[in-house]
């Protein structure tokens, strides 16, 4: 009778997992296709194949959805980031800036309109200790990210070690984040987005590095310095 109740619990665990995947992804499609005002509870419901009080239940009300829906990008850009290819702590700065950049143009439309809901809904995409809504959360995972590399370049002798890893992954994502804003509100296009996301993070990689690694940092910042400079000239 025991292995019945498990099989049983396992079953029903699984429906409510494929539910909240269901209702995510018709959350993803409406936004993408109509706006983040066009996401209403009853037309998500519909879309999603669930109930009203199931789509609650399971999930919660339009900010608790886009609150999933934030931290779910942020766990997908993990799935995508490879640390393997990457043989240096460079490397590995790079992988994170591509990882982040193929998640959001994965359905830049999409990508665009939850971003433009957690401002909606006042919550913000922002580095916080101890805060505990889903633009933190998504935020601290984040940091993570950049923690890795700054651990690898501290453990390779890489930093000087005055500042700690999470100090300058902090930065780092301080430094990611600013350029999406200026790209979410059209300012700038997804080339010069990466190139001030690369710029930032080397800066700060090189506010604490040896000489050696401090020298190869302040090489490709002019590199991408100078690659502006001349877009400019020949505009």
């Amino acid at each position: 009778m025991g292995m019945t109740i498990t099989a049983t619990l396992s079953k029903r665990e699984q429906s409510i997992a494929d539910r909240k995947e269901r209702i995510i992804a018709a959350a993803r499609s409406i936004i993408a296709e109509q706006g983040y005002d066009a996401l209403t509870t009853r037309g998500l419901a519909q879309a999603a194949g669930v109930t009203v009080p199931t789509l609650y239940n399971l999930v919660g009300d339009k900010e608790a959805i886009i609150s999933a829906m934030a931290e779910h990008s942020v766990e997908a850009t993990w799935a995508r980031l490879d640390f393997k290819n990457a043989a240096t702590p460079l490397e590995m700065a790079d992988a994170v800036i591509n990882a982040a950049y193929a998640e959001l143009i994965a359905d830049a439309a999409y990508s665009t309109g939850a971003l433009i809901a957690l401002q909606r809904l006042g919550i913000a995409f922002a580095y916080h200790p101890t805060r505990d809504n889903a633009g933190a959360r998504a935020a601290r995972r984040s940091v993570e990210m950049a923690e890795e590399v700054c651990k690898a370049a501290r453990d390779l002798g890489l930093l000087r070690g005055n500042l700690c890893p999470r100090d300058l992954a902090v930065q780092m994502f301080t430094a990611y984040r600013a350029p999406l804003d200026d790209w979410l509100s059209q300012a700038i296009d997804d080339d010069e987005m990466l190139r001030r996301q690369r710029w930032g993070f080397y800066s700060v990689l090189a506010s604490d590095a040896a000489e050696e690694f401090r020298a190869e940092l302040l090489e490709r910042i002019i590199a991408l310095t100078n690659a502006i400079s001349h877009e400019e000239e020949a505009a």
